[in-house]
């Protein structure tokens, strides 16, 4: 499993299998994951892991569309938008309407 490779804490691996079926894991493109890790990476947010954790199916979205819900998200909630997202992850359920 490539998620491995960017969650290598056996605790945070145990989460992701109890929390996700091992049929959808083996679903998972790891060419588009990496692509919207990217993304979060170059857009400064500092707790990817915790999407990771928590909103996995973000990662399996179209790269457009969580391009576009993260400059909705910074239109919305202002210059201090990652902040408030990472201290309300809640606000990642706009990714996945």
């Amino acid at each position: 499993m490539f998620l491995e490779k960017y969650l290598k804490n056996p605790i945070h691996l145990d989460i992701i299998y109890s929390n996700y079926d091992k049929q959808y894991l083996n679903t998972l493109d790891e060419e588009n994951f990496l692509k919207i890790y990217k993304l979060f990476k170059s857009s400064n947010f500092y707790f990817i892991k915790d999407i990771i954790l928590n909103y996995l199916e973000i990662f399996d979205l179209d790269y457009d569309t969580v391009f576009n819900k993260i400059i909705e998200l910074k239109k919305n909630l202002g210059d201090n938008y990652i902040n408030i997202i990472a201290n309300d992850l809640t606000y990642l359920e706009e990714f996945l309407k």
